[in-house]
């Protein structure tokens, strides 16, 4: 391979890796998210998503509040 395959990836023919579950791209550089990171969150790892502000959880779907809700109310 001309390049050199990352996380884990082995050069299976010419210019060519092989690519460990997770991990995708001609050089094994690209993760693989099994769900779509929501609200502009970004797949950084193999099902590990980077949230933007306001948001977190796996998929970034659990929005943050920057204070306690009172009476029963929720974070939406």
């Amino acid at each position: 391979c001309s390049s050199s395959c990352s996380n884990g990836g082995t050069c299976s023919a010419p210019n060519t890796c092989s690519c460990p579950s997770g991990w995708s791209g001609s050089t094994c550089a690209t993760p693989v998210c099994s769900s779509t990171c929501a609200n502009g969150g970004t797949c950084t790892g193999p099902n590990t998503c980077s949230c933007p502000s306001g948001w977190t959880g796996s998929t970034c779907t659990t929005p943050t509040c920057s204070s306690t809700c009172a009476n029963g109310g929720t974070c939406s």
